[in-house]
């Protein structure tokens, strides 16, 4: 447990045992850090901070929908930031209570975004003149909205690879990944529609609203949320056109290699019918088995009618 303390003598670390005290004072705002959350945190949770024991079960449960709720005296919102690792789209949670002079994070695994936070906290300027639990929000909010746009990007370029692969050579293998992409885009998709949802609600609460000052911010983190949903979106329905562009490309080539094997079954065909004939039992052929230019005029025979199929074929446009 980390518990940083924002207090107009600066900043400064405490001790659990000092949240009691700290909480009682209003000019101060107490920023509590939680990895776990352990025994030790779901105890401070409960006895200290009074939280609603379906919120600390849900602090123990992961993957969860992002949410907020109201509680008496404080929110518990569920944040879901996003990481691509491995090749694929990992969804983490974040569940932050928030109340008058407080904020309080926990999260399972060690967080880029919570030391991200910790930079930002020391290089912003406080918009409220202080730092308040409102203002705390408000960094982890744009820190986990602001995590999906290099995500965006990523799947731009992956689209961009699929076309020309598609266009140019259309493997068995692309369509799966296609069918990968998008069901991270769908649950990408549902993530930032809940998350969307939620800061509009978080928006509207007196807690927030009565502050001037950060509405502004708040509707800045909400305005690139709803442009996540639309980018998101617009890359699914990419993603549809990509695949019926592949089945239409598969087909295509089909249609070519079937062509080509129809041109060399008739050439085929062409030859076999003139070598056959002298396979046959006649006694006398023409020119004659025995005949000395009978092999060079076949020859030249199956040179000039395969060439006059081809001629035609190709007239034709049927290659």
């Amino acid at each position: 447990m980390n518990i940083t303390v924002f207090s107009e003598q600066g900043t400064a670390n405490a001790q659990p045992a000092e949240l009691p005290t700290l909480l009682a004072r209003p000019e101060v705002t107490v920023w509590v850090d939680m990895l776990g959350p352990t025994v030790e945190d779901s105890t401070v949770m409960e006895t200290i901070f009074h939280f609603h024991p379906l919120a600390i079960e849900d602090t123990k449960n992961q993957h969860q929908r992002p949410k907020v709720e109201e509680f008496q005296g404080y929110f518990f919102t569920i944040l879901n930031s996003v990481y691509f690792d491995a090749g694929e789209y990992n969804f983490k949670e974040l569940d932050v209570f928030i109340g008058q002079n407080y904020l309080v994070t926990v999260h399972m695994d060690a967080e880029k975004l919570i030391d991200a936070m910790e930079v930002e906290v020391k290089s912003r300027p406080p918009v409220t003149g202080r730092i308040t639990s409102g203002y705390l929000m408000y960094l982890l909010a744009d820190l986990v909205v602001d995590s999906y746009f290099p995500i965006t990007d990523h799947v731009s370029d992956q689209i961009d690879e699929f076309e020309e692969l598609i266009l140019n050579m259309p493997r068995q293998s692309i369509i799966s990944q296609l069918f990968s992409l998008k069901r991270n885009l769908t649950e990408m998709w549902r993530v930032s529609g809940q998350q969307r949802d939620m800061f509009n609600v978080l928006m509207n609460r007196s807690f927030f609203a009565n502050d001037q000052a950060l509405q502004f911010y708040y509707r800045d983190v909400y305005d690139h949320v709803l442009r996540i949903s639309d980018i998101i979106s617009t890359y699914r329905d990419t993603l549809a056109s990509l695949m019926d562009l592949y089945l239409s490309s598969v087909s295509n080539r089909l249609n070519v290699v079937v062509n080509r094997l129809s041109v060399i079954t008739i050439v085929i065909g062409l030859l076999t019918v003139i070598s056959g004939f002298y396979g046959m039992n006649f006694e006398h052929t023409w020119p004659d088995i025995h005949d000395a230019n009978g092999v060079p005029i076949v020859l030249f025979a199956m040179v000039v009618l395969v060439g006059g199929a081809l001629a035609i074929m190709k007239w034709r446009d049927l290659f």
